[in-house]
Order: structure tokens, then sequence, then C-alpha cells
């Protein structure tokens, strides 16, 4: 069956997914990999693809686009796959993640550090607690799916910054031990085609992140917190209250399938690549893009089909900032 993809296709996740629907789930059934992409996930990565028409994964015949079936699985199989890493919620960098994020979230609200707590953007809205503690966890989530995937590809020593500043620095270096300025931007668009670096640093690495939801809730979930959360529940309120013995029972009914201790969500994230800034100039604010839209501050943009990812190149990276 050959697809054609439309300008209104590319632009709706939803109008894509239901054109390629099929293919979708055709691909999930025939996977022999160990990393497994659920339906979601994986057609939005090839929207990614086919927007940016990566690989050439879009023929075409006279003005009309065509899914490149051969193509999109080469782009799966030499692209997506070997650069995609898989933890869960037991393993020490993650749990050292959410550590983090509830530490600076209530300096944040206390003043100990100088980050605002209202959406960047948007100065008028304050930000909730949760929010905020997402927004942390997403953003640098993507930092230790790099370090883990350069720790295991090519055995390199890794050090992040996990330290919580009082100052608003112009710039840190992402990787603390690299001898060049190293911006790591974390996308949870898995569809987005840009990859970006602030102003100042030396390298741009993109990073996409696929979590579940809602992320900290499921966490407790799995560690039991929520499980001890209704038992604390049901110890105050009285059996007789048919309202809240529904809502308790229906909330376990909810989580039956988890046991206590056993972490079972996995966050998978998309190495898509790096590139060095001085290749490259800077677009100004007020620029628009495609699939993005206006540029709302000065930076680095690029589409991510032009960054570099082989292996080759990784370990080119790796001399070029002092860690091979």
């Amino acid at each position: 069956m050959r697809y054609r993809i439309l300008e209104g296709e590319l632009k709706s996740s939803t109008k894509f997914k239901e054109k390629i629907g099929e293919y979708i789930n055709r691909l999930i059934a025939d996977n022999r990999d160990t990393i497994v992409f659920n339906f979601d996930e994986l057609s939005e990565i090839l929207l990614s693809a086919c927007r940016m028409n990566d690989l050439n994964i879009l023929s075409r015949l006279g003005n009309k686009k065509f899914l490149n079936e051969d193509v999109a699985e080469r782009w799966i199989i030499e692209r997506l796959l070997p650069n995609t890493v898989v933890m869960d919620f037991s393993d020490e960098d993650v749990i050292r993640l959410l550590i983090f994020c509830f530490e600076i979230t209530y300096q944040m609200f206390e003043g100990g550090t100088k980050a605002t707590v209202s959406a960047k953007g948007f100065r008028e809205r304050r930000r909730t607690f949760e929010s905020i503690v997402v927004d942390q966890f997403t953003g640098k989530l993507g930092e230790i799916m790099l370090k883990r995937f350069l720790e295991n590809k090519f055995s390199a020593k890794i050090e992040l910054d996990w330290e919580i500043s009082r100052q608003i620095e112009k710039y840190r270096n992402d990787i603390i031990n690299a001898r060049k300025w190293v911006c790591i931007k974390t996308s949870p668009s898995l569809a987005g085609i840009w990859a970006e670096a602030d102003i100042g640093y030396d390298y741009g690495i993109t990073v996409k992140c696929s979590v579940p939801e809602p992320t900290i809730l499921q966490f407790f979930v799995e560690v039991c917190g929520f499980s001890r959360l209704l038992n604390f529940a049901e110890s105050k309120i009285p059996s007789s209250d048919d309202t809240f013995k529904g809502y308790i029972d229906g909330m376990r009914e909810r989580i039956k399938d988890y046991k206590c201790g056993e972490l079972l969500s996995k966050l998978k994230g998309f190495i898509c690549g790096y590139f060095k800034t001085s290749d490259y100039k800077p677009l100004e604010l007020g620029e628009k893009l495609a699939y993005l839209g206006e540029v709302r501050e000065k930076r680095y943009l690029l589409q991510i089909r032009e960054i570099k990812y082989t292996n080759e190149d990784w370990l080119n990276f790796l001399k070029k900032i002092g860690l091979k």
C-alpha cells in the first residue's frame, strides 16, 4: 500500500497518525528489537523524519509526496535504534534526577535560587510546584540519556552539572569535565525537527525524550508511595463513606498491575546528534520557522537532519572536547 502524505498531515500529528496508522501498527508487530516503541512514539518520530524529509523518506511523483517504506525502515534501523537509550525509574541517574528536581524546585519557591517560578515567555503565569518539577525533570532527562549513551558505546567518562546556583549565569557547561562548552537540549516533542544551542557554546546536542504521563505520579505508584497514601486514607475515612470508598477502590484498581517496588515504566531518549556552533550563524529574535513558529530569543537553530550522529562522528566529538 502506498501512503500519499499531504501537507496538512505533516502539520497535524493526529491526521498523520490516521493516515499511516496501519503501517505503524505493522512495524510494531514486526519488531524484533529489544527497544520497543509504542504507537504514539513511533508515529511522531516518523512524522519528524517526514517533515524534514530525512534520507528522502518522502518520494515525489510530480507534486505529490509518498512515504517510502523502504527508506522509513532503513531510517529506523540505521538512525533511530542505534541512537536510542532506554532507562527506568530504578536507574541511579534517574533517581538522582528526581531528587535534584524536587530540591531545585523547593529552593525556587524558597528563594534559594535565582531561577523563576514563572513560565518562561509567560511571566504573568506562576507555575505550580508540580509543573516545575516535571519541567525540570524533562529538561534534564536528555543529559542523563546522553551520558548513558556515551558511556555505554564509547566508554567515555561524562560528568554532568548537578549544582544548584544562587546566581543566573550567562551559560554553564552541561558536561563539566569537557574542555569545550557543550549545550544539551532536551525536547519532549518527538515530532520536532529543530536542533538548538544557546549563544556562547561550542557544541549543541539535541535529545528527544519520551516519558510516561503523569511522570511524577507514576514514579510514586511504582515505589509504593501511592499505595501508602491510599492505606492512610482508608485508616482516616470511615468505611461507611461509600463515595470515598468507591474512589479509593477505583484508584487501587488502576494501579493493581504494579507490584510494590517493581519499576516497570520505561524512559526513552533518542540521541539525535550534535553540531559545532561555529559552523552556523545564530537566528535572530522574531524569525519564523516551520513547525516551530517564532524564534523567541537569539540562538542557534538548524534542522536535525543536518547534525552529526554516526559512531565516527561521536568519537570525533569526544576527542574535540577532550574526553577521548
